[in-house]
């Protein structure tokens, strides 16, 4: 999360405190975050929360679990709030996450790995091999010079909003009326994909003969559970807060509320339901042999659980492009 990005998000959670004390809200911080989310949320807290005596921000910056503690005359429950466009993803992290935090304690981060078997070079070669790019992309001595070649090649299929690079690069394949220019651009972009799969496969490969450290599977899995998404806050709670998490959701002290920043409509999760029966003795991340995702898991080997689905993805233009991440999801119970 950025400076900016933060800031309006902080002045948001203390307008959610006042208005759900019901004192007016703050005319700088109005002016600094958004009022009407503040005020959806403070409504679903009032309504969740019947006998509230007082709802508390709870700090400045990441050095508290919570962004709000709810008091009622018997208990304390601490509120992260998120604030988010849409649904599906729980969190969407930097590609070197699991090696960053050490959940593998021997590997070679993804990034690095990447660049130790030539993938960048090969892929660089495929993009060459198509000869009708426009005068005005980058040469290669700018990195942008991948971009604005896998851009072109996705104009030259007509690849719509929303469709998939790889599916609209089949059709063109499959149109006995697709130009010869089109069929190049697609056997390319299918060329590239495949690279990018094989790269993945060779990388669980390496992941599989890691060592993994189980407390820091642990810990990164309540994390994200509990609301941690970026990779400011988990390396502010990642080395000491496992403890007391467990004891707030052991005492059903730990909520997590998204508010929809288009629609303003507020869902809420109980993270103690989420994590409800998980034997933790024996945590991992588990690595298929064929798939470009993994999973935590925890519990004996005859009953494994999964708690975490993590995606090893490029969010732009397609998969070996451009801007490669981990999509982590909670599985459907």
């Amino acid at each position: 999360m950025g400076k900016h990005e933060r800031g309006w998000v902080e002045a948001t959670e203390k307008l959610t405190a006042q208005i759900a004390n019901g004192d007016d809200p703050d005319d700088d911080l109005s002016d600094a975050g958004r009022l009407d989310l503040a005020e959806a949320l403070a409504d679903r807290l009032r309504s969740d929360f019947p006998d509230v005596t007082a709802v508390r921000h709870a700090g400045n910056s990441y050095d508290s679990l919570g962004d709000l503690i709810v008091e009622t005359p018997d208990s304390e429950t601490f509120v992260e709030a998120k604030f988010v466009a849409g649904g599906g993803t729980r969190a969407n992290l930097g590609q070197d996450t699991l090696t960053q935090f050490e959940l593998f304690e021997d590997a070679t981060a993804w990034s690095d790995f990447r660049e130790a078997i030539g993938f960048p070079e090969d892929r660089e070669a495929l993009l060459r091999e198509f000869d009708d790019y426009p005068g005005d992309v980058r040469d290669w001595s700018y990195k942008s010079a991948v971009y604005d070649r896998a851009k072109h090649l996705k104009d030259v299929l007509d690849v719509s909003r929303g469709q998939n690079t790889g599916s609209r690069a089949d059709e063109v394949l499959a149109d006995p009326d697709a130009t010869e220019t089109q069929r190049e651009a697609a056997r390319i972009v299918d060329a590239i994909l495949d690279l990018d799969r094989e790269e993945k496969l060779a990388y669980f490969d390496h992941l599989r003969e890691a060592e993994q450290n189980p407390r820091n599977v642990e810990t990164f899995a309540h994390l994200i559970v509990c609301g941690y998404h970026t990779a400011d806050a988990l390396a502010e709670h990642f080395d000491g807060d496992l403890d007391e998490i467990k004891r707030l959701l052991e005492a059903d002290a730990y909520r997590l509320y998204e508010v929809n920043k288009n629609s303003g409509t507020v869902s809420v999760e109980n993270p103690s339901e989420l994590l409800a029966g998980f034997d933790w003795r024996d945590t991992r991340v588990e690595v298929p042999e064929d798939g470009t995702s993994v999973s935590v898991v925890t519990g004996p080997p005859d009953d494994r659980r999964r708690v975490l689905n993590i995606a090893y993805n490029w969010k732009n233009k397609f998969q070996g492009i451009q801007t490669p991440s981990m999509n982590v999801f909670v599985p459907e119970a």
